[in-house]
This record gives C-alpha cells, sequence and structure tokens, in this order.
C-alpha cells in the first residue's frame, strides 16, 4: 500500500528533511541561474547588434551612400543609443545578481552554522532511526526553551 506523504514526513528525522529541503532550494537555484545567464547573454547580444546596426546607418550617411537621407542618420544615433542602454542594463543586471547570490551564499552557510551543531551530528552518524511521537514532542519543548532563553538573553 502507498504512504502518504504524511506519514512519510513522520518517519523522517527533522536532519533528513531539513537536508532534501536544501536540495530542493539548490535545484531551484540553478535553474534560475541558468535563465538568468540567458537573459544576461540575450541582452547583450541584442545590445551589440543594436550598436552595429547604428553605426553602419551612420557610415553609409557619412560616406554618403546611394540612397541614405537625414533619416538614415537619426535611426543609426537612435539603434546606437538603444544599444548602449542595453549593455549597460545587460551588465548592471548581472553584476546585481552576482551580488545576490554572494549574498544568499553566506546567509545559507550562517544558517548551516547556526542549526548545524545538532543536525549535523545526527546526519553524520548516519541514523536513519524514526521518531516516536513522544520523542518529537520533547524536542519541540527543548527548541521552545532555546527561543525563550534567546528571547530573554537579548533584552
Amino acid at each position: 500500500m502507498e504512504k502518504n506523504e504524511y506519514e512519510e514526513l513522520q518517519e523522517q528525522n527533522p536532519a533528513e528533511i531539513q537536508q532534501k529541503d536544501m536540495q530542493e532550494i539548490a535545484k531551484s537555484e540553478e535553474k534560475e541561474q541558468k535563465s538568468s545567464n540567458g537573459r544576461f547573454l540575450l541582452w547583450t547580444l541584442a545590445g551589440i547588434y543594436l550598436l552595429y546596426t547604428g553605426y553602419s546607418l551612420c557610415k553609409g550617411f557619412i560616406t554618403g551612400a546611394e540612397g541614405t537621407g537625414m533619416g538614415f542618420m537619426l535611426a543609426g544615433i537612435v539603434f546606437a543609443v538603444i544599444g548602449v542602454g542595453l549593455l549597460f542594463l545587460s551588465i548592471k543586471n548581472m553584476l546585481s545578481e552576482e551580488k545576490l547570490k554572494k549574498a544568499k551564499i553566506a546567509k545559507n552557510a550562517a544558517m548551516e552554522a547556526a542549526a548545524g551543531g545538532e543536525l549535523k551530528k545526527e546526519t553524520a552518524s548516519g541514523q536513519h532511526k524514526s521518531m516516536s511521537i513522544a520523542e518529537r514532542a520533547n524536542l519541540v519543548k527543548e527548541l521552545e526553551g532555546e527561543e525563550e532563553d534567546g528571547e530573554n538573553e537579548e533584552e
């Protein structure tokens, strides 16, 4: 018979649950990073193309090519300005994305260090025992007691 998610969660210890959550977060961040890289590349290529097109239009007007008028020069300038804008925004967004990524990594490392004492001991020992309801209740009481102690120390 199949087990539902609630029964499966009851059989897992908190370290396993946290490990699965961290793996899911890492997978979603990897997918997000791939789409961000593609977007930055696309914006950069579009900016370069518009710069090239603007340059070609302006060059044609300046050299006096057949069939070019003042409109080509103005269109070339507009294309060049938009191309520079796209390049600027692409580079700016890429740098800010890197800063956010580094901040997330630092935050995750801090969270693991703060909660890692108990949880890493359990995962390192390779224990795969399921906790009874009484053990879970005691664990919750201990955690609540630690939170209250932390709040009292801050005051």
